[in-house]
Parts: structure tokens; sequence; C-alpha cells
């Protein structure tokens, strides 16, 4: 189960820099360009990631996994359950930055990835790097 354009790495083309998290499985997240946002599985680890390929957009990624998955939230990634028993994880993944997402057993999941214009608060706090 889930969404995505393409989970076979050899069609993955990244243009803005690379992910610094590897797997086996890259799913493109948008039909538009090349991808724009990529999530990242290393089966191995049970671990996901997302890396967003863009200069220009921050994605909000939300998944909502079924009650029976065994995951625990990784990095920034908030997570929690539903009422339904549901499990719901999020993360905001800023330009050319990869986000580790989630870690366990997933067995059903349905996605939602919003390309949105960057903050006003991502935009200050690239502004106060630069002064550095």
């Amino acid at each position: 189960m889930g969404c995505g354009a393409s989970t076979d790495n050899a069609n993955v083309t990244y243009l803005n820099g690379k992910p610094t998290f590897k797997g086996d499985d890259v799913t493109k997240g948008f039909e538009k360009d090349n991808g724009l946002l990529f999530r990242i599985v290393n089966k191995k680890k049970k671990q996901w990631a997302y890396y967003n390929d863009t200069k220009q957009y921050e994605m909000h990624v939300t998944v909502t996994f079924n009650e029976d998955c065994d995951i625990k939230a990784l990095g920034k990634t908030k997570l929690e359950q539903q009422d339904n028993g549901e499990w719901v994880a999020h993360v905001v993944v800023y330009p050319m930055e990869t986000e580790m997402f989630i870690e366990g057993r997933v067995n059903g999941f349905r996605s939602k990835m919003d390309a949105l214009p960057l903050s006003d608060e991502y935009r200050q706090r690239q502004e106060e790097k630069a002064k550095k």
C-alpha cells in the first residue's frame, strides 16, 4: 500500500544535492519534474527517511499507518496514535535536507505530501546562518 510515482532506484535523478540516508527503495513523491521529494526506505534497518530535492519548497509530509504497525518516530518526526488506533506521523523537510522519519514494522499506510512556499521561519533561520 501507499502512494508514489516510482520505486525503481534507477529512475531517480537528484538535481540539487543528494540524500544523507541510503536505502533499498526510493519513491518519488510527485509526478512533477524529477519527483521533488523522495521517500527512502532501508529494508534491513526498517527505517524511512524523506529527502527534499528542491530549493524553493518546504515539504510537509503526513503518513497515516495502519493500527497494527509497530513503529517509532525518528529525528524531528511527530508521531501520535488516533482514537481508531491508526498512527499519524508528520515532518517538515526543508530544501536539500534529509529528515529521518520512522523505524519499525509497517503494514499498510497512506501518504499526504504538500509542497509549500518557504515559511518566514525558514527564511529567518537561513539569514541567521549566513551571518555566522
